[in-house]
């Protein structure tokens, strides 16, 4: 092997390893704490099980084709593949739409949220998501373009120049549809806290006033009251808001360079270089560690579940550990010992 097939290699088997933990440690500690299973966490899991599925499935495949520099496993496993990479794919694209969507209701139509969001009609959103997924993955199956192996990414994907109508309509559904109802989401998110905070500042300034009569200050003083406690409540959403732009704006940033690189290959008769192939492929790779890492940054409530889910696995194997010593001969007499001198104590 080559020093750049080492490196790539290594690099994969990073990547694959910290996004493997990272989910499933997602997993591990919204089942454990019960005050973070929401409804846009299970959104949020709905993009970590796709997360799961590249660095379970694809990622080591990816990795043993590097190192052999060639498809190994057949052209029925090159399809398969191929086709589970654009499932998850599309999958992540589709959750952070629902998690844009969701938070939209959250925050600006709160008074209608809860009959729309409900466990029940959630658990079907999600379901919508993997069979729309679903949808938009089959037709490589039937003729309309095809799974092949991309020598320049070592992977099996869509060869998109043996039918490019299917690209465009991709990015028009899977890219421009989701990003349309991403960014929508999140203006109107920002736009309601701006004009929220606005309002209440302008009250709280009205209620110091002494210049209005005592009636116009109960009115101004109840409608504070009234808003205050939502108002708070935006404040906290807007944070859980922007950690969740961020995945989205990481997700985007680690593909583009990779969708860049799909329309180059379609117009641009040579092959591009090596380096420029697999390192937008790793770069999208990298993109399903990114969940995890963010969301472990910037929420207080998953890093300190986090510190305690690894502290009480250390403290359990230091109590096995002292079990252990306790079970000796040596230890069992000095704990008779002690059970003996607080009898006589008593």
């Amino acid at each position: 092997m080559t020093p750049a097939t080492i490196m790539e290699a290594t690099i994969l088997v990073i990547i694959c390893t910290a996004s493997f933990l990272g989910n499933i440690t997602l997993f591990i500690i919204i089942r454990r704490r019960k005050n973070l299973r929401t409804i846009t966490n299970g959104f949020l899991l709905n993009l970590a099980f796709a997360d799961l599925l590249v660095s379970m499935l694809n990622m080591p495949i990816t990795v043993v084709t590097i190192v052999e520099q060639q498809w190994i496993f057949g052209d029925s496993a090159c399809v398969f593949f191929g086709f589970i990479t654009m499932l998850s794919f599309v999958s992540s694209v589709m959750s952070l739409a629902m998690i844009a969507i969701n938070r939209y209701y959250y925050v600006v139509q709160w008074k209608t949220y809860r009959s729309i969001f409900t466990p029940r009609k959630s658990v079907l959103f999600a379901a919508v998501v993997w069979l729309i997924s679903l949808f938009l993955s089959v037709p490589p199956l039937f003729g309309w373009a095809e799974y092949r192996y991309i020598s320049g990414k070592s992977y099996c994907f869509v060869f998109w120049p043996s039918d490019v109508y299917y690209m465009y309509f991709m990015i028009t559904i899977c890219f421009f549809g989701p990003l349309t109802a991403i960014c929508t989401s999140y203006y109107n998110i920002l736009k309601f806290t701006r004009e929220a905070k606005r309002r209440v500042n302008q009250h709280r300034a009205n209620i110091k006033t002494q210049q209005a009569i005592e009636t116009e200050q109960e009115n101004d003083i109840s409608f504070y009251e009234r808003h205050k406690r939502r108002f708070r409540m935006t404040q906290e959403e807007v944070k859980i808001t922007n950690t969740l732009l961020i995945v989205v704006a990481c997700f985007m940033i680690c593909w583009a360079p990779f969708v860049i690189t799909m329309f180059i290959d379609v117009y641009y008769p040579r092959p591009l270089p090596r380096v420029i192939n697999i390192g937008t492929l790793l770069l999208g790779y990298a993109s399903s560690m990114c969940n995890p890492v963010v969301y472990g940054i910037r929420n207080q409530a998953f890093r300190s579940e986090l510190i305690r889910l690894f502290t009480g696995c250390y403290c359990s194997r230091l109590t096995s550990r002292r079990v252990a010593v306790v079970d000796t001969p040596q230890a069992s007499s000095v704990e008779a010992r002690q059970m003996n001198l607080r009898a006589e104590l008593q």
